[in-house]
């Protein structure tokens, strides 16, 4: 796998995107897959995710979201949702990025991210997979706590709220646990700004979920404590893709990459895209073969 790192600076001055780029080493499928990561993360933390997708042929670009991980910009602050799209306009743009041979690999607050901008831009890519998906907090803020950020998201958006999330909530896996609290990159606050900027977003989500055409992936834990669990179900119902699937995990915590057997998820998320993809593969072509048109998933897996 061969990483590269730049900072691209957004189109309204405010911060400076930290992007990762890794290629495949043994083949090139022709094909990316842009990785956006949740809230208070940042896409360094996906490193073992990556090597399995790259492993497959895959360029992946995982940049960190402003205000998260290595990119500058007020810690988890928004002045508007759109800032985040503006920016991965940005990524397409500086990368080319082409919808007929790009995907995107979405989590959490970051599927948010990946349903707006599909929403708002359905030109951009060719396939969607979005990883427990924020379409409604399971996490509960209480009642005074949202009329003290209301008031402060009017007149003092910078105001800094501690999240409500538990570690033990986020994954069974104690190792990755620990190494969350140990991660001094990880963001463990939001501004008011953000918070209603992100519950805005979620509405116009629910409310434009016919806009979504592309073939699209939902993966969900049934034991997600930080998003609720049931909503995807309701929510791909009103989707107008004649190509979308859901699959309810069982037993699963929010962070599905991150759970024990993580390693098969990946493969199923792999072996989809795959699917969607054949007519574009560029591998290369098996002794005798006379139509190296496409490959089975398993095989091109193996090459890497």
């Amino acid at each position: 796998m061969i990483k590269s790192a730049l900072t691209l600076p957004t189109s309204d001055g405010k911060a400076d995107l930290f992007v990762r780029r890794y290629n495949p080493t043994r083949h090139d499928n022709g094909r990316t897959l842009v990785l956006i990561h949740g809230a208070g993360e940042y896409g360094g933390r996906y490193i073992h995710f990556i090597q399995r997708v790259v492993g497959s042929g895959w360029q992946v670009i995982a940049a960190d979201l402003r205000g998260h991980g290595r990119s500058g910009g007020l810690p988890t602050h928004l002045d508007s949702f759109e800032q985040y799209l503006d920016d991965l306009d940005l990524i397409w743009s500086h990368f080319g990025l082409t919808a007929e041979s790009t995907a995107t690999f979405a989590h959490s607050m970051g599927g948010l991210v990946a349903v707006r901008y599909l929403q708002t831009r359905p030109e951009r890519m060719q396939a969607l997979v979005l990883s427990a998906p924020l379409l409604a907090l399971r996490v509960r803020v209480r009642l005074f706590k949202r009329a003290i950020g209301k008031v402060c998201h009017l007149v003092a958006p910078g105001t800094r709220f501690q999240t409500v999330v538990r570690s033990s909530d986020i994954t069974r896996n104690a190792t990755t646990r620990a190494g969350r609290a140990r991660d001094p990159l990880m963001r463990r606050s939001v501004t008011a700004g953000w918070y209603y900027s992100v519950r805005r977003a979620l509405l116009e989500a629910l409310r434009d979920a016919e806009r979504i055409t592309l073939p699209l992936l939902l993966l969900q834990g049934d034991e997600d404590q930080i998003v609720d669990p049931n909503w995807p179900a309701e929510w791909i119902t009103r989707i107008s893709s004649s190509d979308s699937t859901l699959r309810m995990l069982p037993g699963h915590y929010h962070e599905l990459v991150n759970e024990p057997g993580w390693e098969r998820i990946a493969d199923d998320v792999l072996d989809w895209l795959d699917q969607r993809f054949r007519g574009i593969l560029r591998l290369p072509v098996p002794a005798g073969s006379a139509n190296p048109t496409t490959v089975p998933a398993s095989h091109e897996r193996n090459a890497a």
